[in-house]
């Protein structure tokens, strides 16, 4: 089989649940409520980001996707749009990038979307494809621990809790 570069032809995974496909500015109402839902900004990983995640108009949002769009165009990281299949409305994003040794995943949910079950639908697409995709060995996340459905998700799916400090200045990390 052969390779396909995800900067190059953005790939779209589906689950049971979702769709996940690079994010689109019609996605902006879905993906603001999402990121105006402070419960579920809470857990949101904004390591080395430009932002805190917390948008609460159109135009900021509006601005974060043409961001997200201009990194994947300079190959700096895949941003998915979590797309519900029932609604077909985004209600989260997922962020990948990679190539060394380890890819970073974020995932981002609306608060009611924040659900073992919908977590590890996501993980093991980034467990099937992922690791292939961006040329990387291993995948990390985060999960504070407040994040107990993210943690069991996690761990369900083969991630371990990685020691702070050891691979990135930041805690909370688990690792597959």
């Amino acid at each position: 089989m052969l390779k396909v570069n995800p900067y190059e032809k953005c790939p779209i995974y589906e689950t049971e649940s979702f769709i996940l496909r690079l994010v689109e500015e019609s996605d902006v109402d879905g993906l603001l409520e999402c990121y105006s839902d402070l419960s579920a900004v809470k857990f949101m990983n904004s390591d080395r980001c430009t932002s805190d995640f917390h948008y609460t108009t159109i135009d900021e949002m509006k601005n974060c996707i043409q961001f997200w769009l201009k990194e994947y165009k300079n190959k700096g990281y895949v941003r998915f749009s979590v797309i519900d299949k029932q609604t077909q409305k985004a209600v989260g994003s997922i962020e990948i990038f990679g190539g060394s040794k380890f890819g970073v995943l974020r995932i981002d949910l609306k608060s009611n979307y924040e659900k073992q079950s919908y977590i590890t639908e996501i993980l093991k697409i980034s467990n099937i494809y992922f690791y292939d995709a961006f040329s990387v060995n291993h995948v990390i996340s985060k999960a504070i621990p407040e994040a107990t459905k993210r943690i069991s998700a996690l761990i369900e799916n083969g991630f371990l809790k990685l020691e702070d400090n050891t691979i990135l200045p930041y805690g909370d990390y688990y690792i597959r």
